[in-house]
């Protein structure tokens, strides 16, 4: 299995969600072929 490395820059963290929300239709978009899409998020 093929995994793929993220790199994550300093002050940041990854973190995994189901779902991403769309910010400008508010929708909920899901991965096609992974189950949780990749976040990078300030710590």
């Amino acid at each position: 299995m093929a995994t793929k490395r993220i790199e994550v820059p300093p002050g940041y963290k990854l973190i995994f969600r189901p779902y991403i929300t769309d910010p400008k239709t508010g929708k909920r978009k899901y991965p096609v072929n992974s189950r949780c899409f990749p976040i990078l998020v300030k710590a």
